[in-house]
C-alpha cells in the first residue's frame, strides 16, 4: 500500500488528487469509493491496489494534511534560531495565518475527529496519533521556556489554537486570528517565571 507521500502509479496519482479534493470539500465520511473512482476516472480496483481501502486512503490524506502543522516547528526554529519564545509565537502565528486561506474549513484533522467518534476506527486512531504528535512537539518547545508547567501551557495553547480555528468558521476570521494571538500572548506571559 502507498501513502500520500509515496510513489504512486499514474492511476494512483489520479485517485489521490481526486480523494484529496473530495475529502477537503465534503469531508471524509460522506465521500464514497464510487465517487472517488468516478471523479478520478479510475476504477475501484485501482484504488484498492494503490491504497488498500478507503480508510487507508483517508489515513494517508490526514497524514499528508498534518505535515504543514508538524513542519511548522522546524520552520520556527529556522526563522527564530536561539529564541524559543519567538519560535513558539511563530508556530501560533502560522495557525492564525492559515485560518484565512482560500477554502479553509478548519483543521482537517480535527474535523475528522468529529466525523469518526469511534476511537477504534483507523481514521480516528490516525487523528488521535497526529494530534498527540502535535501536542508532543508543542510541549517540547514550551519546555525550553522558563515555565513551571510546560505540559499545562502546551495543552492550553493547543486548546486556544483549536478553538480559534473552529470559531473562524462561523465568526470573523480576522477577529479569531487576533484573539488567538492576544490570548496566547497573555497565557504565555502568565506562565513565564520572572
Amino acid at each position: 500500500m502507498v501513502d500520500g507521500s509515496g510513489t504512486r502509479s499514474p492511476a494512483g496519482e489520479r485517485v489521490w488528487r481526486a480523494a484529496c479534493e473530495l475529502f477537503s470539500r465534503e469531508g471524509i465520511r460522506s465521500v464514497g469509493v464510487a465517487e472517488i473512482a468516478a471523479t478520478s476516472g479510475v476504477g475501484k480496483p485501482s484504488l484498492y491496489r494503490n491504497f488498500g481501502s478507503k480508510d487507508d486512503l483517508a489515513v494517508a490524506y490526514l497524514r499528508a494534511q498534518a505535515v504543514a502543522g508538524l513542519a511548522s516547528f522546524e520552520a520556527a526554529e529556522r526563522a527564530c534560531p536561539d529564541d524559543d519564545l519567538a519560535q513558539l509565537r511563530h508556530v501560533i502565528a502560522r495557525v492564525a495565518r492559515e485560518m484565512g486561506t482560500p477554502g479553509y474549513r478548519g483543521c482537517v484533522v480535527a474535523n475528522a475527529a468529529i466525523e469518526f467518534p469511534d476511537r477504534g476506527h483507523p481514521v480516528r486512531q490516525a487523528v488521535d496519533e497526529l494530534k498527540a504528535e502535535y501536542l508532543h512537539r508543542l510541549t517540547a518547545l514550551v519546555a525550553r521556556l522558563p515555565v513551571d508547567d510546560p505540559d499545562g501551557l502546551a495543552y492550553t495553547l493547543q486548546t486556544l489554537m483549536e478553538g480559534a480555528s473552529a470559531t473562524a468558521q462561523f465568526h470573523s476570521v480576522e477577529r479569531s486570528r487576533a484573539t488567538l494571538i492576544e490570548a496566547a500572548d497573555r497565557v504565555i506571559a502568565s506562565h513565564l517565571r520572572e
